[in-house]
């Protein structure tokens, strides 16, 4: 389980999250929504250890996030960024071969074909179109052999019908992992998903 308690974070004189307090079980997905510059982001950053709380704690399965070492936070999460960008041109089979064998989870070819990338194994990155690279980062995080997933706006360069096969994904993945994903979409979107948080 991921718990944020009483989560806080400030840069400078500005405070992003201020007493933040949730929780993400496995076998759940979880929508994290808010306006802009509610510190959605952020809070993915401070679950995935990427930055500190001001003050407050993450942990995961009763870990405090801040004392475990990188290996340690791999095992236990994979974070899809909002923007990835692929300087050299890699095919898509050679990306999703980024993360080594034996950290690799069983899912990731089921994944990637589901993400409609099987039919582009061959192509360099550098050549796919915003959506297509969008759903490579997304198979990339996922091909993690982690506990928990966390997708910051997976759907925003996709169309329905990618959309619905990622949510397909979202659902299956469920089953065994926890998931928390952020999305502006939150009128569509909010049915698909077990419960949401939502950032003021």
């Amino acid at each position: 389980m991921i718990e944020l308690k009483e989560l806080s974070f400030a840069r400078g004189e500005r405070t992003i999250i201020s007493g933040l307090t949730a929780q993400i079980a496995k076998g759940e997905a979880v929508l994290l929504t808010g306006p802009n510059g509610s510190g959605k982001t952020t809070t993915l950053q401070l679950i995935g250890g990427l930055l500190q709380p001001t003050s407050g704690q993450v942990l995961i399965n009763g870990q405090s996030v801040a004392k475990l070492t990188i290996k340690e936070q791999a095992r236990l999460r994979s974070i899809a960024p909002a923007r990835r960008t692929f300087s050299l041109a890699f095919t898509v089979e050679q990306v999703l071969q980024f993360v080594p064998k034996k950290h690799r989870a069983l899912h990731t070819y089921w994944v990637a074909e589901k993400l409609g990338l099987g039919e582009l194994f061959d192509r360099r990155v550098t050549e796919l179109s915003t959506g297509q690279l969008e759903r490579v980062s997304l198979a990339l995080a996922l091909s993690q052999a982690a506990e928990f997933y966390l997708l910051d706006e997976p759907f925003s360069a996709q169309d329905a019908f990618y959309t619905e096969k990622i949510l397909e994904v979202i659902n299956e993945l469920k089953m065994t992992k926890g998931l928390l994903v952020i999305s502006h979409n939150q009128e569509t979107l909010a049915k698909h998903f077990d419960r949401e948080i939502t950032l003021d």
